[in-house]
């Protein structure tokens, strides 16, 4: 075997680490968070070396982020620190779904890069949305998509993007300069004033036409492969080629945060498996077999359910999501 076969995938995540402050009753937490910070933990996790690319501010907070990071093994990457550190407050319903409030201040000038070529990059969340950070970070795509392939997942948050139309726009020009996009049903909600007028109440007819008018249209501008996930009602995986429907389940939950991003950091291991994070992996994405799709979505969707069923962004590792022999 060759050295280049023997090495873990190098990921290179870009995007904003913080502080959640959860609320759930009377009980405040604060642990570190983000989405692009969560996703840098559960590729590490699942064996994959990561570099992340953040913003930290020059408190307690951004020491506890690092020390968090450093502990998973993820190598971290900031410009000089000020200020202070982002936080993201939130408020968890009777279901344990979460609504947020942002204190945020979101920039990457001077930024040292690591060495080398990663095999995947990934960007989306606050960091592709937040200026002036967000020109950063599609500065940086831009710089590494030639040799690597790109993931990218939207996390639409209203709070920061009110302007529905705007944020389509945006979005669809990121899912065009990507290979995977997985998105929700719900940022699909958000970003279809056309047919859905409140994202909290979703008709299923509507739904489906959301899902499929979504799937071709970034299809056609180049995405390879785009996964739509509906929560409980299971998620959609499709390329040119292929189309397939994985049914959900009802794993019990504590909460849903980091939901999401366990089952992006699940889906690119899963596909990792398959090899596609190196030279071939563009040609071969939007030519893999259904047998292969449900097999990383299914990786994805199982990562997912683990991390609900904890509390905070707590994504398994690699062995808890073997299956466990019966004794």
């Amino acid at each position: 075997m060759t050295e280049e076969r023997r090495r873990a995938t190098r990921a290179l995540v870009l995007g904003e680490s913080l502080i959640d402050i959860i609320l759930d009753g009377e009980t405040r937490t604060e642990v570190p968070g983000g989405s692009p910070m969560n996703l840098s933990i559960g590729l590490a996790r699942q064996g994959i070396d990561v570099a992340f690319i953040t913003s930290l501010g020059a408190d307690r907070h951004a020491d506890t982020i690092e020390r968090r990071l450093v502990h998973e093994g993820v190598d971290v990457y900031t410009p000089r620190r000020a200020g202070r550190t982002c936080t993201a407050t939130a408020t968890l319903d009777d279901r344990g779904t979460p609504s947020y409030d942002f204190d945020l201040t979101w920039m990457l000038d001077h930024t040292d890069t690591p060495a080398g070529v990663p095999d995947v990059v990934h960007f989306g969340s606050l960091g592709s949305a937040l200026q002036p950070g967000a020109d950063q970070v599609d500065e940086l795509v831009a710089r590494y998509r030639g040799d690597a392939l790109v993931t990218y997942d939207p996390n639409i948050r209203p709070r920061i993007e009110p302007d529905r139309d705007a944020a389509r726009a945006r979005v669809d020009r990121h899912a065009a300069l990507s290979d995977i996009v997985k998105a929700s049903d719900e940022d699909l909600a958000y970003l279809h004033p056309e047919l859905v007028a409140d994202p909290a109440d979703i008709a299923d007819e509507v739904r489906e036409a959301m899902i499929e008018s979504t799937i071709a249209r970034w299809l056609a501008a180049g995405t390879s492969l785009v996964v739509i996930t509906r929560a409980e009602h299971g998620i959609d995986m499709a390329t040119a080629q292929s189309r397939l429907h994985i049914p959900g389940h009802h794993p019990a939950v504590v909460d849903t945060i980091g939901g999401g991003d366990a089952f992006m950091a699940g889906l690119i291991a899963g596909l990792d498996v398959v090899g596609l994070f190196r030279a071939t992996g563009r040609d071969t994405l939007s030519t893999l077999a259904p047998h292969t799709l449900r097999r990383a979505g299914s990786w994805a969707q199982r990562t997912a359910e683990i991390t609900v069923g904890r509390v905070g962004a707590d994504p398994p590792t690699s062995v808890e999501l073997l299956p466990r022999r019966q004794a």
